[in-house]
């Protein structure tokens, strides 16, 4: 897991390194064009700045939702008696929520959050309701096309990730409750539909392991550590739909 999110860090700093050179260039090229040319060019060029600078904002707030698969692990209760039922839960909702303040044109900084949930049964005496959230610091990289209404977003975010489960075991209520660093990376298209309002679909990955749970049942609690091989896995793979307002 550490590779492939170090390898998406270094790609993701490449891309935003060389988008700030375009842009540099961009500028230079502009201001050539209207020492050269003068002030018809000018003129023009003011124009077409304008329409891009109408897709520019300083802040932007997203909400999602969609489907969430979690990534191969049976985790803790691990049992070929429970492999359809197990299989079963790694489908769920995922809902989502994030707030960015754009501190360069392309790149903004923030905060998201995740909402992940799956619940089922198995007979009369297993049954599980997982619950998966994710909070942290996150940044965004916007690279708009042409058109400057539709736009590929990329974004990195680091965090707190907390497991929780209420569910049942051999008739036995209990509760299951652990925590773990979390880091999630993502990739949408979004499209502009007016200055304040953006459609958008993404892509997205969260990443993260627990080996320690507190365990409530029968008025009893009690911790549980996992060794390496019996770790529960957190992470999943989504993809939503979602609407972004400026």
């Amino acid at each position: 897991m550490n590779k492939y999110l170090t390898a998406f860090v270094v790609l993701f700093c490449l891309i935003v390194c060389h988008a700030h050179a375009q842009d540099n260039m961009l500028v230079s090229n502009r201001t050539a064009i209207v020492v050269n040319a003068g002030s018809v060019v000018q003129k023009t060029d003011s124009v077409a700045e304008g329409k891009m600078l109408a897709i520019k904002t300083k802040w932007s707030f997203g909400l999602n939702s969609g489907y969430s698969y979690r990534l191969p692990n049976a985790g803790t209760r691990q049992n070929t008696q429970y492999s359809k039922h197990m299989k079963k839960m790694k489908s769920g909702l995922s809902v989502g929520a994030d707030l960015h303040r754009y501190v360069w044109s392309r790149i903004g900084l923030g905060l998201k959050y995740n909402f992940y949930n799956s619940r089922g049964t198995y007979g009369t005496k297993t049954a599980d309701d997982i619950k998966i959230q994710f909070v942290g610091p996150s940044v965004i990289y916007q690279y708009p096309f042409q058109n400057n209404t539709t736009s590929v977003l990329a974004g990195f975010a680091m965090g707190y990730q907390s497991y929780g489960n209420k569910g049942k075991a051999n008739g036995q209520d209990f509760k299951l409750r652990g925590n773990a660093m979390g880091w999630a990376i993502s990739l949408g298209l979004e499209q502009r539909l007016s200055n304040h309002l953006a459609l958008n679909l993404t892509g997205a990955c969260y990443l993260g392991t627990s080996y320690k749970f507190r365990k409530e049942s029968g008025g009893v609690t009690e911790t549980i550590k996992l060794s390496k091989e019996k770790f529960e896995d957190l992470s999943r793979a989504e993809i939503t739909l979602g609407l972004r307002f400026f």
